[in-house]
């Protein structure tokens, strides 16, 4: 196996070398931000109630260096490095000091310990500490559908007009929220003012009226020391107003592998050394002035006296640069559609991501929910299907079907491994019938399963991953509605839920099955993905899949290359989708934003994703043309600044700040779920909305560095309205748009860049933003598939050309990297030295010679 390509012969950097001067860098995401530093954090962690949701891979700003020796061409390769000037940097991180375990304990020790020097201890002290600090201390509950409390966290005031700061994770989403006061009051939260995922961070909004609230002041970051004594406020397991003593233990980055409630940080915590039970979250730490150090987080799994916080000083740009979303809106955020789902019996019921989540206990004996679809049921036959997950296989969850909306249905469900189907014809146990329970080798513990039911006049059949399981004649209850079901304190994932006829899997001929299985075996024996073999496996994709896995079984010394053309054939369905999309008359910018997203996501639902995105369009209507509160719309450009505080101020879309480089932030898909993005990516919500809802004028503004939303209307003055829609729709001249793009680029943007971008380049810009974030974390292999969409719906992209010859080089596939050097070489883009461009073309048809050799 060949070296990583910093460490190569020279050949390699020969190239580089003649190339990184005529080339421009892989893009990356750091060109579509802003030079300010100071980006406030979004992100969404689970419920404090709920299980602990996957840990999201957080993607941390590169660090920018001045000197242009250091610039990087590629991945560890910098120009001074290609000069001979420098040699790759091997230097370790530095390493923060840390406390250890012992100092740790020692310190505990002696706050069990009376002490005279301890002014924590001093009864005076902590009274007065306590009766300034505790009538700013809130009890924040989330509330059921019917008014009963769900869960329970803390909060505190941070000013008079009754703003309040809690953790975004004791608040969760489409959930109603209270706010109590020491006093016994309880307020209705009017608005989620702010909120950062990230950082689990949450501010809300109380209408106090003219009264003044009592507030904490937030104390200077620098304040806060190791080992400095410090009091915590909070609700632990419902005792409420509680107040506990601690000190600082630390101010640390944690390792992932701690364990931990909810999912790591990345960035700084406060270690705290004081119990931590369920309800303290969202709790201020204050020192021994009364000012806020942090807001607790999350404790450590292994000891209940060692909690973390989050420093205080993150509230400041939540403050500054709100994302407020009034509650009538919070409320819909990952909430079931109700012309689409009821739900029966209670528990909790959520979705996102085209996942709906069934969690808690529901209100029917043995803790029956049931989330019944508002669609009509099929006449019988017909099937219904949904994939289904459970937290424990210990619990049972499913499909519900021929419900009469009450205690009258039929279940067919995984519970303790085995597969139930029962009839259920009343309230009790007594009314419940088990007609059967199927132990299966179809059934997968712990994975996604497919479950289907077909319902006849008088029979029931059942399947299981497609094994048919299940064939009973059963006529008792028809005629009712069909859906899903939990029951006990089962957490249970349901996605791809639908009716019909016939849901099975289309058959394919045996001739097309022989067809297939003759292009894998020949593949097995040659590796060619030739054009024509491509066509025919794409012809039947799903069969093709299947055959290519059994095959990559089977042959396992040839696994890695038939999964690799398993993922070549998905690009090539993906490539093939988005170039149809970029190739119609009118472009569906959402839907191109949506392929891309599946590039990653194979099992990516379009339908739910668009169905959403047209409740947007709805939302966005009502808001743009039938505002009872406004005067209709003179013009399309009142109609923009309208669709702009629809989307920025009313429904909490906005530029993400800590995690900017996310790969979610350049998936339209994530971008809708999460209210957040780029500046393409917020641009292309906006665009596409204000076409569907035919605003004319509106395009995007390819700024170097920056994307734009502009407005052209040549009656109005500007013709050109310029909105930059990751600062919230502000409306910007001309001139500030010149100073953004100069604060990023270092470089004035001329005429072109701001005409109107068309959606091919738009997407080719939104991929580039990919192969940065790849690139920027030292993953070129993973831009690779990036790298190959931009060249199937542009092939004239010289910069992605030399990329793939890169890749190709180092993946040691030296015909591929002959043919994009060839095309170089024939194309001839500006600005590069063709002497020493083909002297490199030359060297590798030596080394493909020798490798020839060296294989006879």
């Amino acid at each position: 196996m060949r070296n990583p390509l910093p460490f190569r012969q020279s050949v390699p950097l020969l190239l580089i070398g003649c190339l990184a001067a005529a080339l421009p860098l892989p893009a990356t995401v750091a060109e579509e931000k802003e030079a300010t530093a100071t980006k406030e954090e979004i992100a969404a962690p689970a419920p404090e109630i709920s299980p602990k949701e996957e840990k999201e891979a957080k993607k941390a700003a590169p660090e920018k260096k001045a000197d242009p020796g250091s610039e990087e061409v590629f991945p560890g390769v910098t120009r001074d490095m290609i000069e001979g000037k420098s040699a790759p940097d091997r230097k370790g991180k530095g390493e923060a000091s840390e406390v250890t375990d012992e100092e740790v304990a020692k310190a505990l020790a002696g706050m069990a310990e009376p002490s005279i020097d301890g002014p924590l201890l001093d009864p005076g002290i902590v009274r007065d500490l306590i009766s300034r600090v505790e009538p700013a201390i809130v009890k924040v509950t989330h509330q059921s559908r019917d008014g009963h409390t769900l869960g329970t966290g803390s909060g505190f005031v941070i000013s008079k007009d009754g703003l309040v700061a809690t953790n975004q994770h004791v608040i969760g989403t489409a959930r109603p929220i209270k706010v109590e006061l020491l006093d016994g009051r309880e307020f209705d939260v009017a608005a989620v003012h702010a909120w950062d995922r990230h950082l689990d961070l949450a501010i809300l909004k109380i209408d106090v009226g003219e009264e003044d609230l009592p507030f904490l002041e937030i104390a200077d970051p620098e304040s806060v020391e190791q080992g400095e004594p410090i009091l915590g406020f909070g609700n632990p397991q419902g005792l409420e107003f509680s107040v506990v003593s601690g000190l600082v233990s630390a101010i640390r980055e944690l390792d992932e592998d701690l364990q931990i409630e909810g999912e790591t940080p990345d960035f700084p915590m406060i270690q705290i050394a004081m119990p931590i039970e369920m309800g303290n979250s969202g709790g201020p730490i204050v020192d021994l002035e009364g000012r806020v150090l942090g807001i607790v987080t999350i404790k450590h799994v292994a000891t209940p006296n060692l909690g973390f916080a989050v420093p205080a000083e993150h509230l400041q740009p939540l403050l500054e640069k709100p994302n407020s979303v009034p509650m009538h809106r919070w409320l819909t955020f990952g909430a079931l559609d109700p012309d689409i789902w009821t739900t029966v019996m209670g528990a909790r019921w959520t979705q996102r991501g085209g996942i709906i989540k069934g969690e808690g206990l529901g209100g029917g004996f043995g803790g029956r929910a049931l989330c019944l679809s508002e669609r009509p049921t099929p006449a019988p036959p017909y099937e219904i299907a949904v994939k289904v997950k459970l937290d424990d296989e210990s619990g049972a969850a499913g499909l519900a079907f021929e419900s009469d909306g009450d205690d009258r249905h039929y279940g067919f469900y995984p519970s303790g491994g085995k597969i139930r189907f029962t009839r259920f014809e009343g309230p009790d146990i007594y009314s419940w019938t088990i007609l059967q329970q199927i132990e299966t080798d179809a059934y997968q513990p712990g994975k996604w399963n497919e479950l289907r039911v077909r319902v006849e006049d008088d029979r029931v059949i059942g399947f299981v991953n497609g094994t048919r399981i299940l064939e009973m004649d059963e006529a008792v209850l028809r005629g009712g509605q069909v859906g899903l079901c939990k029951f006990r304190h089962t957490v249970a994932e349901f996605r791809h839920f639908h009716s019909g006829t016939d849901l099975s899997e289309p058959e394919v001929s045996p001739e097309i099955l022989t067809k297939l299985s003759r292009e894998i075996d020949g593949f097995a024996a040659d590796g060619e993905a030739s054009t024509q073999r491509m066509e025919t496996l794409a012809s039947a994709t799903q069969a093709s899949r299947e055959l290519l896995l059994e095959k990559a079984t089977e042959l396992e010394t040839r696994a890695e290359e038939l999964r690799r053309l398993t993922t070549e054939l998905h690009l090539h369905e993906i490539a093939e989708g988005l170039s149809e999309e970029l190739d119609g008359k009118s472009p569906d910018l959402f839907r191109a934003g949506l392929f891309i997203s599946r590039l990653d996501e194979p099992d990516l639902d379009f339908d739910y994703y668009e169905e959403q995105f047209d409740r947007l369009v709805n939302e966005a209507r009502e808001a743009v043309e039938n505002d009872p509160d406004a005067e209709p719309a003179k013009n399309d450009r009142e109609k923009v600044r309208r669709l702009a505080k629809f989307l920025f101020e009313e429904s909490g879309f906005h530029g993400s700040r800590s995690e900017y480089y996310h790969p979610g932030n350049s998936y339209l898909n994530e971008v809708l779920e999460f209210r957040e993005g780029l500046p393409i990516t917020l641009s292309v919500v906006f665009i596409e909305l204000a076409r569907r809802l035919g605003i004319k004028g509106v395009e995007g503004i390819p700024l170097p560095g920056h994307f734009i939303v502009g407005h052209r209307d040549r009656k109005a003055e500007p013709e050109l309205m310029l909105v930059d829609v990751f600062e919230g729709g502000k409306v910007i001249t001309r001139r500030e748009a010149e100073d953004i793009a100069w604060s990023i680029t270092r470089s004035f943007p001329n005429d072109m860049d701001f005409k109107r971008a068309l959606p091919r380049d738009i997407v080719v810009r939104m991929l580039r933003n990919l192969v940065g974030i790849e690139m920027n974390e030292r993953r070129p292999a993973e831009a690779r598939s990036y790298i190959e969409l931009i060249l199937a719906v542009s092939p004239d992209e010289s910069q992605e050309r030399f990329q793939r010859a890169l890749l190709r080089y180092q993946d040691e596939d030296l015909s591929g990297a002959k043919e994009d050097f060839d095309w170089l070489l024939q194309r001839r883009p500006p600005g590069l030295d063709y002497d020493r461009l083909q002297y490199f073309r030359e060297q590798l048809e030596s080394e493909s010679a020798e490798a020839a050799s060296d294989a006879e």
